[in-house]
């Protein structure tokens, strides 16, 4: 029997060897090649999160890495042409956190949902998520609402109301405390009537900067706000000084007062009814006074119901002087030829008896107006219709009470009468 020599023809069978292998690789990758496919900002699924949140603990992503901005699949063409983003899986378990100087990280794992014992590999642009981890925090704050805008001219801003004046928020410990104040802001331009509405809440550090509210739990997202809108008119202020001054001492007449007209706020219907606001007040009375009158008075008592001061800065409260000076005395010697008779009766002619003659007057006032009196700046009038008409024949001396006419700011004592003759004519 032959022998079998195997090593015979040894360099031939190995060239056969290697020419077969090459002949296969090339058909099986002429058939089916592997192929490679991109796919862009995956997200990242986080698992167990409340292996933090259970320990009373918050976290937050860190630089947007539970998205991988790109993975690559390697995997025989016909694989990769069936994959799209939906297919692959990329999760993150926090149970699995590492906390490396103070940042922890989230391993991701990658996988696809098909054919996933037929690709030959998977990876991405990044390789874990970074979180932040943190106590959790709550707060309760105060609601304030603010407006925003132009009103039409004549109309103001009245109450701005919160249908809720508090809202807690929970969140990252540093990012609650940073929080100072919780704010609705209302556009008002162009409104005359009242105005009703639903208005985002907005966070705001102590210098005025915005808190994104992303990771934070809000009790409310958003609160109803009525704003009144009132008209405006303005209308001037009289203010009545009433008594006499103490003996010796007389009121100038000059008052001063401060403000002269205010603004005032409330309905059209009611402020069309108001022209002007009267002061009659127990403050303004000057008797007894020896020097002027300071005092103030609250004018919110003067307002009728529903109505308010259209001025912010206006708190109401008037200052009134009224001017007291020490009276100065004078006499003055008037002509009696000053009297006029009046209602001399029918039939009857009629004569002061002290024509040419004078009368002494002693005039009281301030001392500038009664320094100006002269005597022809006194009148008087003997009205005659006190004579009794019933006898036949009237003639005769009548003692008459005269009315004096005296300028403005001096006053008198002093009665006067005229001695009148009345003679009948024939």
């Amino acid at each position: 029997m032959k022998k079998l020599n195997l090593t015979a023809n040894l360099g031939l069978k190995i060239a056969s060897l290697l020419f077969a292998a090459i002949l296969w690789f090339l058909v099986t990758n002429i058939s089916d090649p592997v192929d490679s496919v991109r796919f862009s900002n995956v997200p990242v699924t986080l698992r167990n999160a409340n292996s933090i949140t259970d320990n009373n603990q918050v976290y937050q992503v860190l630089e947007d890495s539970d998205v991988i901005s790109t993975v690559s699949v390697y995997a025989p063409r016909s694989i990769v042409d069936s994959l799209n983003k939906e297919n692959i899986v990329a999760i993150a378990d926090l149970e699995n956190t590492t906390n490396i100087d103070g940042t922890y990280y989230v391993a991701i794992q990658l996988s696809t949902n098909k054919y996933s014992n037929q690709i030959q590999s998977i990876s991405g642009s990044i390789d874990s998520v970074e979180l932040s981890i943190e106590n959790r925090a709550s707060k309760t704050l105060a609601i304030s609402a603010t407006t925003t805008g132009t009103l039409t001219d004549g109309y103001i801003i009245g109450d701005v109301v919160t249908d809720q004046n508090q809202i807690r928020i929970t969140g990252a410990e540093s990012v609650v405390d940073s929080v100072k104040d919780a704010q609705v802001n209302v556009e008002v331009t162009g409104y005359t009537t009242n105005i009703g509405t639903n208005a985002e809440i907005h966070l705001y550090d102590d210098e005025g900067n915005e808190v994104p509210k992303d990771n934070l739990k809000l009790s409310s997202s958003s609160v109803g706000v009525s704003v009144t809108i009132l008209a405006t008119k303005r209308v001037p202020i009289t203010y009545q000084i009433s008594g006499i001054p103490a003996e010796g001492y007389v009121a100038t007449g000059e008052v001063e007062f401060s403000p002269e007209d205010v603004l005032l706020a409330g309905r059209m219907s009611v402020l069309n009814k108001i022209d002007s606001i009267f002061v009659s007040d127990a403050a303004l009375d000057i008797t007894g006074y020896t020097g002027d009158l300071t005092t103030t008075i609250d004018l919110s008592g003067y307002l009728p119901g529903n109505v308010s001061f259209g001025d912010a800065d206006f708190n109401g409260i008037a200052t009134v002087v009224a001017h007291i000076d020490k009276k100065s005395d004078k006499t003055v010697s008037v002509p009696y030829s000053q009297i006029e008779i009046t209602n001399i009766p029918e039939g009857y002619e009629a004569e002061l008896v002290d024509e040419g003659k004078n009368f002494d007057l002693l005039i009281s006032g301030l001392s500038d107006k009664v320094n100006k009196i002269e005597p022809e700046d006194v009148s008087g009038v003997a009205d005659l219709s006190q004579v009794e008409s019933g006898a036949e024949d009237i003639s005769g001396e009548y003692n008459i009470n005269v009315s004096l006419l005296l300028p403005g700011g001096v006053t008198t004592g002093d009665m006067v009468n005229a001695v009148v003759r009345l003679t009948k004519i024939e």
